[in-house]
């Protein structure tokens, strides 16, 4: 089996170095998951782009951390998982709502709830939605283009999640505390 190259700052092909450049500036590391997508500079720099977009969404920062950590637990993704449950902790998002992602359990909040289902069924179903579950978000107070939002921050999580999967992405030290595995292997 061919092992993956991680890239840093120091050894990264031209066209990725940048980013990497700008991880370790703003985070004082290059995670790990961007070492290994500079092998593709095309990925590397879309995620990244997509990733400032989705700070950009009219979805609430706990709203975004619910599609980004169900999209994790749909994929399995540890090392995902436990930087986003590392990264809603320090942001202020409920442990309740972050707890019943990674467990699997009932979210308290009717509107996340919705969202969260929403999320979950646009990934397992591919897009291919029931018009009663699309009309469940409206109601629950969502748009149209928040429904289009999900969407971005399921493309984002495909990028990352498939990524760490082939590559098999090691934990980041700042996450380690954080660390995840699938219900089927506890």
């Amino acid at each position: 089996m061919s092992k993956f190259i991680k890239y840093s700052q120091y050894n990264a092909p031209q066209d990725s170095l940048a980013q990497l450049e700008a991880a370790k500036a703003s985070m004082g590391f290059v995670p790990n998951l961007l070492g290994y997508m500079a092998e593709s500079p095309a990925l590397l720099n879309s995620y990244v782009y997509l990733s400032e977009q989705a700070g950009k969404t009219d979805l609430t920062p706990t709203e975004r951390q619910v599609v980004l950590m169900t999209v994790n637990r749909f994929h399995e993704c540890r090392y995902c998982m436990a930087g986003h449950t590392q990264y809603a902790e320090t942001h202020g998002v409920d442990m309740a709502v972050i707890n019943a992602i990674r467990d699997d359990q009932p979210i308290g909040n009717p509107k996340l709830a919705t969202l969260r289902s929403f999320t979950l069924k646009l990934v397992e179903q591919r897009g291919v939605m029931s018009q009663t579950l699309v009309d469940a978000f409206f109601k629950s107070g969502y748009s149209q283009q928040n429904a289009l939002e999900v969407i971005a921050l399921i493309t984002l999580k495909v990028m990352s999640n498939y990524t760490n999967h082939l590559v098999g992405t090691e934990l980041d030290g700042i996450s380690m505390a954080k660390r995840w595995s699938p219900a089927s292997e506890r």
